[in-house]
């Protein structure tokens, strides 16, 4: 063999030497990448679940086993009908042909069922997963809990419907103190001097038995009676007849609303 022979097979050689050690390293960072996609997945707090395009679990992290409660042995192997609730079942078919379509699900918000039998508010992002020539051959899902935020949700609702219906109330209150004022004005400066006195003595009464955030008297004193709260109510009638009503009959404590569970006196 010639030195140029030699030289040319021994190049040859090199550059085989490099090709493969490019191989190594690439499939080594491939296999690091993997490795650390696999752990960000495991360690995440959101449920994260694979499934075929027939519905059977594939995949399930920490994250679904906190959530839902079956452990991955549980899970992985059955149809991911175990999590959805009798009523939501035609949810899953709907799902999976959007899937089989290339369409990403992004944010259904919709109810799944632990394996203890109880109900949890969910929302789900699902995407198709593809292999490597691009073909679509299942599912991930990546379900966050959103129970406390629909309970939160609720609530203000329910403190929008309760504020709504005060508000009617205190209108409709209003408008029979103006009515009930007309009948008995000669002026319109009465008439204003009579609505201010009876809407003071509704915002004395009120104070009276409202407790403050702490759950004290908002007023400082130490009790309100029956007779007390009446008689601030009924003011503004006494100064147009003295003798027009009277109390009578044993005087009791009104206790100051506490929580949401005990309602006040109130008019």
């Amino acid at each position: 063999m010639s030195n140029s022979d030699y030289e040319r097979h021994e190049g040859q050689a090199e550059l085989r030497l490099r090709q493969l050690e490019a191989d190594i390293e690439a499939a080594q960072h491939g296999h690091n990448a993997a490795t650390f996609l696999a752990a960000i997945v495991e360690s995440s707090h959101d449920a994260i679940v694979s499934k075929s395009l027939s519905g059977v679990i594939t995949t399930w992290n920490k994250g679904a086993e906190r959530l839902f409660g079956y452990t991955a042995d549980e899970a992985i192997g059955n149809p991911i009908t175990i999590v959805i609730p009798p009523d939501r079942l035609e949810e899953e078919p709907a799902i999976l042909a959007r899937i089989q379509a290339g369409e990403r699900v992004d944010h259904f918000e919709t109810i799944r069922r632990r394996k203890d039998g109880t109900l949890i508010d969910i929302s789900l992002t699902i995407s198709p997963i593809r292999d490597g020539n691009g073909k679509i051959i299942g599912a991930s899902k990546i379900a966050r809990d959103i129970s406390e935020r629909k309970r939160a949700a609720e609530h203000q609702e329910l403190l929008l419907r309760e504020m709504h219906h005060r508000v009617k109330n205190l209108f409709a209150i209003i408008g029979s103190i103006i009515t009930l004022a007309a009948r008995t004005a000669k002026t319109t400066a009465d008439l204003a001097a009579e609505m201010k006195d009876r809407l003071m003595a509704l915002s004395r009464a009120h104070e009276m038995t409202l407790a403050s955030l702490n759950g004290e008297a908002a007023t400082g004193a130490t009790r309100t009676t029956l007779f007390q709260l009446l008689s601030n109510i009924l003011a503004p009638y006494e100064r147009q007849s003295p003798d027009r009503w009277q109390l009578t009959g044993d005087d009791i404590d009104v206790k100051r609303q506490q929580d949401h569970k005990s309602r006040a006196a109130v008019p």
